[in-house]
């Protein structure tokens, strides 16, 4: 399939829509790069018989092996917009890891969201995981991505996503890093983590839209859904970390870790005390943004040559 994209550029220059076909192959690997037509622009493929889109943002040079880190957006939002709110854009080019912002689809009421099995959304049968997962391997093949240097984050329900892909039978990702999000009951029961991914989870106490207490009773009409600690426990008892540190970053910011002393697989909460349902702009770590030091903590889980 040959996908079809529009620049970034030309959607905000022009208002229009042009529509431009290429087709990558293995002989275009040169060196420790990858010559390419591919640019950061919007792009569409078709998954599960949908079209669906996402946003590309790409180094000057991608380099063969560099990482991937998907983002997420929230319940009724879009791909350009989570990319402009979480601030990835200036840390592709710095560190040279490839970005991508896929799209969800639209619910019965029109409403763009990630399909992680919502109350109000048991009509849909979306397959999302499907479609990340077809994304990842269309940008492993044509950019030579590293297939297990796959990261996700996101907002909101894109954080739901993230939590979700982590808990797949068969995870492609190796670490998530979800900001105000949480695990549907539905999925979340008796699960344990198939494989060492590691979990960066930012919550606010404050929120009221994901509850840092949950609602197992679905009061909110969102379905049943564990509470920060909940989620959090799951994660470090299945993955047997049985250390655990804790430190005051900021005024309101805690960050709690847990490890095993055994490899680096960890488990970090950063607990805010103000705040609501956003994507902060910092977590106290030393003046960097929240995606800087999301960044930072993939980067220190991707696999590493002997």
């Amino acid at each position: 399939m040959k996908p079809h994209f529009w620049t970034i550029p030309s959607v905000i220059l022009c208002g229009a829509v042009v529509f431009l076909q290429s087709q990558l192959s293995a002989e275009e690997n040169l060196g420790d790069g990858i010559r390419t037509p591919w640019t950061s622009g919007v792009y569409r493929m078709t998954s599960g018989g949908r079209n669906r889109a996402f946003i590309l943002d790409l180094p000057q040079t991608v380099r063969t092996g560099a990482p991937l880190v998907m983002v997420f957006h929230g319940f009724t939002g879009s791909a350009k917009a989570v990319r402009e709110l979480t601030g990835f854009v200036p840390l592709v080019e710095k560190h040279g890891f490839v970005a991508v912002y896929p799209e969800g689809t639209t619910d019965s009421k029109g409403k763009s969201f990630f399909n992680v099995g919502y109350e109000f959304h048991r009509d849909q049968t979306v397959d999302d995981v499907g479609f990340a997962r077809e994304l990842v391997g269309r940008l492993v093949r044509d950019l030579g991505v590293d297939p297990k240097a796959v990261f996700a984050t996101g907002f909101s329900n894109g954080a739901d996503m993230s939590f979700y892909l982590g808990a797949q039978p068969k995870p492609f990702v190796c670490a998530i890093a979800p900001v105000a999000g949480t695990m549907m009951e539905s999925w979340a029961k008796g699960f344990r983590p198939v494989d060492r991914i590691s979990v960066l989870a930012v919550n606010a106490r404050r929120d009221r839209t994901t509850l840092w207490d949950g609602d197992l009773r679905n009061r909110d009409g969102w379905g049943a859904y564990l509470g920060t600690e909940g989620v959090v426990d799951l994660w470090v008892k299945g993955l047997a970390l049985t250390r655990q540190d804790r430190v005051v970053l900021s005024p309101g910011i805690q960050r709690t870790r847990w490890f095993s002393g055994v490899g680096n697989t960890e488990v970090k909460l950063y607990a805010l005390e103000a705040g609501g349902h956003e994507w902060p702009r910092h977590l106290g770590e030393e003046n960097r943004t929240t995606a800087e030091v999301i960044w930072s903590f993939f980067d220190g889980h991707r696999p590493r040559s002997r």
